[in-house]
């Protein structure tokens, strides 16, 4: 069949048209120029966006590495992201502290590798985290009581939910604890310990309850944890029991986006179902074992974080890496899904 050239002109234009139609809604980064008219020195990320009255927060994962790895890079171009988005929070994915958690709210490890790597001032936001199996290796009731100490980390428990504003609307933050849906970790004798106070039964039951909130001002839900459901990377093929406890209540309440780490890469997957999966695990040491799978739309094996805008109708996620290029970014509209 051969096509018209002036239709295929036409049909290129429209596209063209459409895109700056979206990104017509993302302002210039006045962000940053105001930062630095107020004194802020670090840099800048080139091309960043950011929608505005959004929520913007970024996410990082697997980096308790005493700022090796680059762990220090990354946590750089984490608080210039931060800055240019005068982002709201931080989300972390787990393995919080290698190799086996902390011992105590005084663990040296804390200062080497928390407080003494994430110095900036944008990082001085509210740090929300999850539990990852490395974390098992050690206090775990430790990284909970340390929320009383630090100003900004907020692990009230090993699950928990909290909402954020977003416009007229609210964000449904949902943070989970995978770790007890991974039947090898329970013959694991540094995790068995923790993880015999695991109830996954209880915590399957909080969170169909949490998911099914009535609250009619709920527009996003949001579902973190550490271990992927999905992964084109390391762990291909080791993600089914959580796949099999999670995503049956991700599909049935319409959650919008789950968040993860575990492997130490970057990636969007989309599976069939209403959830958006990224996996940001790249925060200190990386695994680069990419797999082709049916789900994967990005995949790179660099160090790096994300970052998300969010208002009532879309999403922006960047992908950054520790030198700050943009390896990835898109706008995802919001999906409508019936109410249960």
């Amino acid at each position: 069949m051969m096509i018209n050239p002036r239709m295929w002109t036409a049909f290129i234009v429209g596209v063209l048209i459409s895109a700056q139609t979206v990104f017509a809604q993302i302002p210039a980064n006045s962000i940053y120029a105001k930062q630095e008219r107020a004194g802020y020195t670090l840099g800048r990320i080139a091309n960043l966006r950011v929608f505005e009255n959004a929520l913007n927060f970024v996410v990082v994962g697997d980096w308790g590495r005493q700022g090796e790895y680059n762990q220090k890079a990354v946590a750089l171009q984490m608080a210039k992201t931060m800055a240019g988005m005068d982002g709201n929070f931080v989300i972390s994915t787990g393995d919080n502290v290698y190799p086996n958690g902390v011992a105590s709210v005084q663990d040296p490890l804390w200062w080497g590798s928390f407080e003494s790597v994430y110095t900036y001032a944008h990082l001085q936001r509210n740090w929300y985290p999850v539990l990852g199996n490395h974390d098992y290796g050690g206090n775990v009731d430790a990284q909970i009581e340390y929320s009383k100490i630090s100003r900004r980390w907020r692990m009230p428990a090993r699950y928990y939910s909290l909402k954020k504003r977003v416009g007229k609307s609210k964000a449904l933050f949902v943070f989970i604890d995978t770790n007890g849906f991974e039947p090898a970790y329970y013959k694991n004798e540094d995790l068995a310990p923790a993880l015999s106070q695991q109830d996954t039964t209880a915590q399957i039951r909080w969170l169909r309850e949490v998911l099914a909130d009535p609250d009619p001002s709920i527009r996003w839900k949001i579902v973190v944890g550490h271990h992927p459901l999905y992964s084109a990377g390391k762990r291909v093929a080791v993600t089914g029991p959580v796949r099999q406890a999670i995503k049956p209540i991700l599909d049935e309440f319409g959650v919008d986006i789950y968040l993860c780490g575990h492997d130490h890469d970057l990636q969007y997957n989309k599976p069939v179902g209403p959830t958006h999966h990224f996996l940001s695990g790249a925060g200190s040491e990386t695994d680069n074992n990419p797999h082709k799978t049916p789900e994967n739309v990005f995949y790179n094996g660099s160090n790096g974080f994300m970052a998300f805008s969010i208002t009532e109708n879309q999403f922006l996620v960047q992908i950054i890496d520790y030198l700050g290029q943009i390896l990835f970014s898109r706008v995802i509209p919001k999906n409508e899904v019936p109410k249960k």
